[in-house]
């Protein structure tokens, strides 16, 4: 299935301010919108799920809650979908309608792959103890889209599209 990612020039007093963003059309099958909704799952988990700082700290605990704050991404994607606008996503799971940005480009995709690449990212490859999965984690907040790979070398592959070798990370692996 297609995907279409649009570079976006998000405020016209900003014109430098610019970014692929994918598209998600009221239209769309629902799997798209799962597939990233699972990417952001994901991504907070990452992200404020296993850090000890803010657990030990009760109100950022549910703060920063991953399920509320995944389930919050979704209620506010699901809630654009439904009024008829088309949402766009950005590699960090940021979400904004299309209506509020100019449209500079359209590409299609067989993936869902932002075209963003940081000189300094770092790509970290884990899984559960006894897991079955892999996962990618950056250091720069990217979303992956799959979240899960079911081998260590799929999951190697997928983070070698975005950093060399030399910035993967094998934990627990």
């Amino acid at each position: 299935m297609p995907y279409t990612f649009c570079l976006c020039q998000l405020h016209p007093k900003c014109p430098d301010l610019t970014g692929w963003m994918l598209a998600i059309r009221p239209a769309d099958p629902v799997e798209t919108l799962m597939k990233v909704h699972r990417g952001v799952i994901c991504l907070y988990y990452n992200k404020f799920g296993l850090d000890p700082h803010i657990q030990a700290k009760e109100e950022l605990r549910s703060l920063y809650n991953p399920i509320r704050l995944a389930a919050g991404w979704l209620q506010t994607a699901d809630k654009f979908l439904i009024e008829g606008e088309t949402i766009l996503v950005n590699v960090n799971g940021g979400m904004m309608s299309a209506k509020e940005v100019t449209i500079l480009e359209t590409v299609e995709s067989d993936d869902i792959d932002w075209d963003v690449r940081y000189e300094d990212e770092k790509i970290t490859i884990s899984r559960w103890p006894e897991g079955r999965h892999y996962y990618l984690c950056s250091d720069r907040s990217r979303m992956f889209v799959p979240d899960k790979y079911s081998s260590y070398d799929d999951a190697l592959k997928a983070a070698r599209r975005y950093v060399p070798v030399a910035r993967i990370i094998s934990k627990g692996c």
